[in-house]
């Protein structure tokens, strides 16, 4: 439903939950100006408020509303990034507060609209942000993931990071973020997520009257296809590491909305994504290479990695026996059951997601950007129609681009 223009309520009504969770989610295009002052300004605004200027008045608060608990990210969809704010407070069916639920929005009002931006905040959060950045970077297998995307993506939104860049972070000034707040507030795609039991109509109305966003004429592209030209790549860097971290890259040509793209799931899971898999199965079980291996849908991107850590003398043999379980899926080297018993554990997996309150409003919010209103039953009902032909068409659609590999430096 349309609040304003550019602005959107999804209600989820369930008695499943003793919380209700609402989430705020700001869309704006992923770029790499204002990707990294955005996760900035996400840290800054779930801190501190001018009502609450303490870490100490911030927590007392939330602890005076039952421990409502409030948390801030950013997340990229494709050619979109999102700020999300989320806050989750008790079922106030639970409590003996009767202004519970007006006092909750009453405090994501002075989050939302009354954030402390100030120099202390903003020195603050932005060490914060760089020791995460750091972090990530330190970790070889989350290092060979941003560092693949960010290669074997080039010039695509792909090798975009959500969280934003190092390097830029520096840059940024308080002005900066100013400015970041102020778009978010006038010219963001905004979309209100809430979950739990609530009355749909007086959500409605506490939201019209407690969040009162500006309209705005905003229509922003997330899902598209990511494109590689020339041969596949392989590309490899030392580091002061002992074990070798591998990522390979392959673009799907399968968009996010294709009427395939159902199948192209159930082919993730058969190649990577469960312990039933080929890859789990030959490269961890049979071979013994590794300690894990992975197999991941980039969605939004149209892209599909995967992810393991060998031996150094592996290397080659690892990357080989990928490759090979690939070329079993194409030719259609596997028996019914492998397919059979992946529809199964995905589909096990979608009927949990009914009964967990995040993953039930990330399902929603991807029907509302993709204009795509999909139940779980329906997405149950898109796997278990997947054949072994449908298997081979749509792994034959996809190209490899890119191997990297992070190795020790005793290895030059």
């Amino acid at each position: 439903m349309k609040l304003e223009n550019g602005v959107y309520i999804h209600i989820q009504k369930s008695d499943k939950f003793k919380d209700v969770g609402i989430s705020l989610r700001f869309m704006a295009p992923l770029s790499k100006e204002t990707a990294t002052k955005r996760s900035l300004l996400a840290m800054m605004m779930c801190d501190r408020c001018k009502a609450y200027p303490t870490k100490k008045a911030m927590s007392d608060k939330q602890d005076y509303l039952y421990g409502t608990t409030l948390q801030a990210q950013t997340v990229g969809y494709g050619r979109a990034q999102v700020l999300e704010i989320r806050i989750k407070m008790v079922d106030p069916r639970y409590t003996k507060c009767t202004t519970l639920r007006n006092d909750v929005l009453d405090y994501l009002y002075e989050v939302i609209f009354q954030p402390l931006l100030n120099e202390e905040v903003f020195q603050e959060s932005k060490s914060i942000l760089k020791n995460k950045m750091q972090r990530m970077l330190d970790d070889p297998s989350q290092y060979v993931i941003t560092k693949g995307l960010h290669m074997g993506g080039q010039n695509t939104p792909l090798a975009l990071s959500s969280l934003g860049e190092l390097t830029d972070l520096d840059q940024i000034t308080l002005s900066d973020i100013h400015e970041i707040y102020e778009q978010l507030m006038k010219e963001n795609r905004i979309d209100i997520l809430i979950c739990g039991h609530v009355d749909e109509h007086q959500m409605i109305d506490l939201m019209k009257q407690k969040l009162p966003f500006s309209p705005r004429q905003v229509d922003y592209p997330t899902h598209y296809t990511f494109a590689s030209d020339g041969e596949p790549k392989k590309i490899q860097e030392t580091r002061d590491i002992k074990q070798c971290s591998i990522f390979m890259l392959w673009q799907t040509n399968t968009d996010i909305c294709d009427s395939d793209y159902y199948a192209l799931r159930v082919a993730n899971a058969m190649f990577g994504q469960y312990p039933t898999s080929l890859l789990f199965q030959e490269v961890r079980e049979k071979h013994s290479l590794c300690y894990s291996i992975f197999a991941n849908l980039i969605s939004f991107d149209g892209a599909m990695g995967v992810t393991t850590g060998v031996e150094k003398q592996h290397i080659e043999q690892a990357m080989d026996l990928v490759m090979t379980q690939f070329e079993r899926i194409c030719m259609g080297d596997f028996d019914n059951h492998l397919l059979e018993v992946s529809k199964t554990m995905m589909i096990n997996s979608l009927k949990a997601t009914k009964d967990a309150m995040n993953p039930l409003i990330a399902q929603i919010y991807q029907n509302a950007i993709l204009h795509r209103p999909m139940t779980i039953d329906e997405r149950i009902n898109a796997i278990q129609v997947i054949t072994k032909e449908d298997i081979q068409h749509v792994f034959h659609k996809c190209q490899y681009r890119l191997g990297f590999v992070l190795s020790g430096e005793e290895n030059k």
